[in-house]
């Protein structure tokens, strides 16, 4: 693993101690940091990490890239339904099976917690699954920031569609906290999360690498950048723009048909995308350590009900002195 330049997350200081005390369990017992974005990951990352480093990409796939929490559920049920035709039956199946995620066997002992809670993917790494999928084009989630993306890709050797969703990360940061108690094992609140967050510890590392590293890139790959924030406003614009970027036409009718299926109410009813029976499993085995659900509020500017004064004014300090003198700062959703 010399490429990854693999180095321990401490355990030591505040940020440590926040890892041993409110992150770390059973599943998942150490994080890494890596690569030359010093990604922290799970150490079980490294399993997969060559595997990924080599997967074959063809040029008819269609990924969505995202830092966690950004409305990647969201944007996959678009983006399957809009390459698919609104093919609403086949989108009774499993979200996670039409659009597999890429690295997410690497993020905790895999086997370990699908063995908890009895599901068969357990049997099957999560690359495996991308890599062999029969349907063409074949379609690819992943958090991974762009320096650890498979080879073809960020060399441009390949030059699939990419949908980048970018959304304000003091939102992100609130969603990402949840999450983690709900189905990752994290026993943790949003004031105390937001330290890691901030000190880019947080599982996927640095927000702002994340989201440069693929705007950096968008013009020399085939790269579709759309905002979170933009699809709460007016999401049949946004559908519009990714059907136009995934060279499908839609009447106005199956745009109206379409925003409906992917109105937040929809969303959270249907039992493809909700994550509901993998949660229900997780409780059974007492593995959720928070109430709620996968599609949880949807809301723009939400952390203002959640996080502290102070927090808030950390993280504007800290989203100021990242988008100064970049494209990004005078960006609406980066000054909510």
């Amino acid at each position: 693993m010399e490429f990854l330049n693999v180095e321990r997350l401490s355990t030591e200081g505040e940020i440590g101690n926040i890892f041993k005390e409110k992150i770390l369990n059973e599943f998942c017992n150490e994080y890494v940091l890596i690569g030359e974005d010093r990604t922290s990951l799970p150490v079980q990352y490294l399993q997969f990490a060559e595997q990924i480093k080599n997967f074959e990409v063809l040029n008819d796939d269609i990924w969505i890239a995202t830092y966690p929490k950004t409305g990647t559920t969201w944007t996959q049920e678009m983006i399957w339904m809009i390459a698919n035709n609104l093919d609403f039956e086949g989108g009774t199946e499993s979200l996670d099976k039409r659009f597999p995620f890429l690295e997410i066997s690497g993020l905790f002992d895999h086997e370990k917690v699908f063995a908890a809670i009895k599901c068969e993917v357990a049997k099957y790494s999560s690359v495996d699954l991308a890599e062999n999928q029969k349907s063409r084009p074949r379609f690819i989630k992943t958090h991974l920031p762009f320096s650890l993306l498979p080879d073809q890709l960020r060399n441009g050797t390949k030059t699939p569609k990419i949908i980048y969703v970018v959304r304000n990360p003091k939102d992100a940061c609130i969603s990402y906290c949840h999450h983690g108690n709900l189905m990752l094992g994290w026993k943790i609140d949003v004031d105390t999360f937001a330290k890691l967050f901030i000190a880019e510890k947080s599982m996927y590392g640095s927000f702002w690498k994340h989201v440069f590293g693929y705007w950096e890139h968008q013009d020399s790959l085939n790269i579709l950048f759309i905002k979170y924030e933009d699809m709460k406003a007016d999401l049949p614009s946004v559908i519009k723009k990714v059907a136009g970027f995934l060279e499908k036409e839609l009447t106005d009718e199956q745009v109206e048909i379409l925003a409906k299926h992917l109105s937040f109410e929809s969303m959270k009813k249907n039992n493809a995308v909700n994550g509901e029976e993998f949660i229900e499993q997780f409780r059974k085995n007492n593995l959720v350590n928070e109430d709620g659900s996968f599609i949880r509020a949807g809301e723009v500017g939400k952390y203002k009900k959640e996080l502290s004064p102070e927090t808030i004014r950390q993280f504007d300090a800290w989203i100021k002195k990242n988008i100064t003198g970049t494209n990004f700062e005078n960006e609406r959703i980066f000054n909510l």
